[in-house]
């Protein structure tokens, strides 16, 4: 597959994350694979958390630059075949899973997925948000997609990734909750009070 590059020849790349390794694959290419598929997507793949040079090489070998025949996110998930498949009993979802396919692009994401689950990031937090509600097999499922819709941004803006913290993630998801509560009271013509804190409880 030929591909036309979509970066600058001799773009100076940005340092990785904090949170991300740099340790060479011993199957990793010998040159700065990364400088290269920067300068041929537009766009610094590799620094996005879980994604190795390998990974990404992976997902241009399969996927290409050409992202104008996804016009949005989801149509992207679908041609990964990332859509789950989930057993379902009595309106629960008992377990979800993905179909298995011969694209080698979903294989590397779902190792991404697995690789980020432990980390001190925004989507490692995300698993693990999900692990707690709905187990261990939707929560990879859901990462996989997260990682792929990152991707997707990337590919199709060519704006630089910007890794999130783990504490950002958690302050956001409490922000949405709240918004959430204050919407469903108001629906029910309640008001919210703040918790009291030990600070502010009377003396005894």
């Amino acid at each position: 597959m030929q591909m036309e590059s979509r970066g600058e020849p001799n773009a100076p790349l940005p340092d990785v994350p904090p949170n991300k390794h740099t340790k060479r694959a011993k199957n990793e290419a010998s040159f700065n694979a990364r400088a290269q598929y920067a300068r041929i997507i537009g766009v610094d793949l590799v620094a996005v958390l879980g994604l190795s040079s390998g990974h990404v090489q992976t997902i241009i070998t399969e996927l290409g630059t050409d992202m104008s025949r996804f016009p949005t996110s989801k149509h992207f998930c679908a041609w990964l075949g990332l859509a789950p498949r989930n057993a379902i009993s009595g309106g629960k979802v008992l377990h979800s899973h993905i179909a298995k396919v011969a694209n080698r692009a979903t294989l590397a994401f779902r190792m991404a997925a697995y690789a980020v689950s432990r980390s001190d990031t925004a989507v490692g937090a995300y698993y693990r948000s999900m692990r707690a509600h709905k187990g261990p097999q939707q929560a990879i499922v859901a990462t996989i997609h997260k990682i792929a819709r990152i991707v997707y941004h990337l590919l199709k803006t060519g704006e630089a990734y910007v890794e999130q913290s783990s504490g950002e993630f958690e302050e956001q998801r409490r922000e949405r909750e709240q918004r959430q509560l204050t919407r469903r009271a108001h629906k029910l013509a309640l008001t919210l009070t703040p918790a009291s804190t030990p600070t502010d409880l009377p003396a005894t």
